[in-house]
């Protein structure tokens, strides 16, 4: 006893409390006054303690349960980690359920059970069970979390599968010497430690997923301006560019009061990285208009791009304000936080900055394009939002199919048809184009398709910070 005692850490006195209420077997006297114990006393103890901690059973039941097992401490291991005795836990294979349900505290409203039922998530919205209504309540406690419907389809879908494979791995497992109440037995408790294996590799998997995710937005962050293309000099005097932005102040300066030919001149000079140009037509546009949301996005943009991050941030403010989702009040909020996040350095201080740069585009993009304008630049963002984001965001397919016909379109139409000012928008539109989707190639693992358009970016610009990065990568 007393070298029981200093092993195990227990007193005396609980370990003759637990001899005497059937938690542990009697010890072998040979003597009258000498009683041996053995390492299954030892480990029984520790199993005990772990009972305790670990379910809601009261002593006597865990003496019950140690004792159906025949005091094997193996068995009582297999037992408690199989989660069999822990509170609260309802998970049962169809159609053994060896315990009786508790009651489902979790109700859902009908309305969104007929949205599960047109989802094909229930079976019926009337008379539900036991099991379909935890079903039900759990779905709407994640989707109050902001877990969309579509989530929950796609899983229930590859469960499916699973629970498939896990009844024909449970019914190919001979136990013949076993009666059907001890089969039922066996394969409930074979059932627990398989769910606990999925949820520990399935935690396991998607932790180490969204830690990717952290590492490679935290990355973005150090190269955040070279999604900026800055077009070189010799590119600016081989397509006459400063003639092209000269000619077009003389037309704003012919009809000064045209709004939209304003907005348009200010876009022109974000994509030509003139950053002056841009910030004097969106003030002219916001003297005619002093709320003009599209004005003040432009300076946002344009002190972001031009890495002014004291005055962007005054003019995001206002950004955000307005909830607009015009793609350039998208594109200077993602910029402003992007650089805040960078400036300010490490994980800590960053990562809710990512976040709310990512969940700008949680949402799809404005699809009804308002000028051609708008319609390229939509394209555009999401492609840098994919290139920022790859692993946040998650479409990259989808944007490389549209990157491919933006630019399809951009080298068959001439820059007038596309409802873009000048010429040089339309050239500095292919050049981004190839280079995200070089990029976003890149990503996806194809190689010969990287490669194709990291070549067009050099025969557009091959001098530019997009010409430079585009020889790199092509060694």
């Amino acid at each position: 006893m007393s070298e029981l005692v200093e092993t195990s850490g227990v007193s005396r006195d609980m370990i003759k409390y637990y001899l005497r209420a059937g938690l542990l077997p009697q010890p072998h006297k040979p003597r009258r006054n000498l009683s041996l114990y053995t390492e299954n006393h030892l480990r029984l103890i520790q199993l005990i303690l772990n009972a305790q901690q670990q379910t809601s059973l009261s002593l006597p039941e865990i003496a019950t349960a140690f004792q159906t097992a025949n005091f094997d401490p193996a068995t009582i291991e297999i037992e408690l980690l199989s989660d069999k005795y822990h509170s609260g836990r309802r998970d049962y294979i169809i159609p053994f359920e060896a315990e009786s349900r508790s009651n489902v505290s979790l109700s859902a409203p009908q309305e969104f059970l007929e949205t599960l039922h047109q989802h094909g998530l229930l079976d019926t919205t009337e008379h539900l069970d036991e099991s379909q209504k935890e079903i039900a309540g759990l779905l709407w406690a994640a989707s109050n979390d902001g877990v969309p419907i579509t989530f929950f389809q796609a899983a229930r879908e590859k469960l499916q599968a699973l629970a498939d494979i896990e009844v024909k791995a449970l019914i190919a497992i001979q136990r013949p010497e076993l009666h059907f109440a001890e089969v039922v037995a066996a394969v409930t408790g074979t059932d627990r430690v398989i769910n606990r294996w999925m949820i520990s590799e399935k935690t396991r998997l998607a932790r180490h997923m969204f830690q990717q995710v952290i590492e490679n937005s935290e990355k973005a962050l150090s190269t955040v301006h070279d999604t900026i293309y800055l077009p070189s000099k010799v590119f600016r005097k081989r397509f006459r560019i400063d003639e092209e932005l000269a000619a077009l102040r003389q037309t704003i300066a012919k009809r000064p009061r045209d709004q939209k030919a304003l907005h348009n001149a200010c876009r022109a000079c974000l994509l030509l990285a003139d950053f002056d140009g841009a910030r004097g037509f969106a003030d002219t546009a916001l003297a005619l208009k002093h709320d003009d949301d599209l004005a003040v996005a432009c300076k946002c943009l344009a002190y972001a791009m031009d890495n002014n991050l004291e005055q962007a941030l005054l003019h995001a403010k206002h950004v955000e304000a307005t909830q607009s989702r015009h793609t350039i009040a998208l594109e200077a909020r993602l910029l402003t936080l992007l650089m805040q996040a960078a400036k300010l350095g490490g994980v800590s201080d960053t990562t809710e900055l990512m976040k709310q740069a990512a969940d700008l585009f949680r949402e799809p993009l404005p699809v009804a394009a308002r000028d051609g304008f708008d319609e390229l630049e939509s394209c555009l963002l999401r492609a840098r939002a994919n290139t920022i984001f790859p692993d946040a965001i998650n479409a990259g397919a989808e944007t490389i199919t549209e990157l491919q016909t933006m630019l399809a379109t951009l080298e068959a139409e001439p820059y007038d048809a596309l409802g873009l000012p000048i010429e040089g928008a339309r050239l500095v539109y292919q050049v981004y184009a190839s280079f995200y989707l070089a990029q976003l190639h890149e990503t996806a693992g194809n190689k010969e398709q990287a490669t194709k358009y990291f070549e067009k970016v050099i025969q557009l610009d091959p001098s530019s910070n997009f010409g430079e990065m585009a020889y790199l990568k092509l060694g």
